[in-house]
């Protein structure tokens, strides 16, 4: 699938689904789900006899529209058939819906509130944002925590956003932060950032000291010789006070 020729339409999308009165939601029109392979080890899905994932993936219509879901919460999910595919070098599960079959058994989802903390350790931390979500989305990813997970966060976006931003990259340069080179909402589609660890040595620490003490040993130091610093920043100065 080429994620390029995908057009964003959360109608299009909604017209393919119908909730029932005993809670379940079915697929009017073939429908793919999209979750990264890497959830299923991190706590985020089970894929076995019950199929089970995260409420946050890409939905995808057949004639190329496609919507993101950002629920906090798993859910049990009935899907025609399961595959592994490859999106931009990366695994991901793909799951699909023939038309009149049940995409989520039921909208009435289990609050648990480990489930925010897996989140932002797979997505934010660790830096491994699936295609489907975008810049705007990530900044808004907690959103639905406190309905869903029970967690009291995500009430303030920008706690969030700031986070992103931090992590958020220009695709020729991660040294560079991806706020400061992106020049209008366009580029969010056709120049989208690249994502680092929060915690990468190379591309977050941003002087000598933090390269050199921060994380390895040798990281740190390939990186303090690549992108030597250009400045002295103020906790240097009162190290070496």
């Amino acid at each position: 699938m080429d994620i390029k020729t995908l057009k964003r339409d959360p109608a299009k999308v909604h017209a393919c689904l119908q909730e029932l009165e005993d809670g379940r939601l079915v697929a009017k029109k073939t429908l793919k789900i999209y979750i990264p392979c890497r959830f299923a080890e991190r706590g985020l899905a089970s894929i076995s006899i019950e199929t089970r994932i995260i409420g946050i993936y890409g939905i995808v219509t057949e004639d190329g529209y496609y919507g993101v879901s950002t629920v906090n919460a798993m859910m049990l999910i009935e899907p025609t058939s399961t595959m592994k595919v490859v999106i931009g070098g990366n695994d991901y599960y793909e799951f699909k819906f023939d038309p009149g079959s049940t995409v989520i058994e039921s909208v009435d989802l289990v609050k648990s509130d480990i489930l925010v903390y897996r989140i932002y350790d797979e997505i934010i931390a660790k830096g491994h944002v699936p295609w489907y979500l975008g810049y705007l989305e990530l900044g808004r990813i907690f959103d639905t925590a406190n309905y869903h997970a029970g967690a009291n966060i995500g009430n303030n976006h920008e706690v969030t956003e700031l986070i992103i931003s931090m992590i958020a990259r220009n695709s020729a340069d991660r040294h560079k932060y991806y706020r400061q080179t992106v020049e209008s909402i366009d580029e969010l589609r056709s120049d989208p950032p690249v994502y680092i660890p929060l915690r990468s040595v190379i591309y977050s620490a941003t002087n000598t000291t933090n390269k050199l003490a921060g994380s390895y040993m040798d990281l740190g130091l390939v990186s303090a010789l690549v992108s030597p610093s250009t400045r002295t920043e103020h906790i240097e100065s009162i190290l070496r006070a």
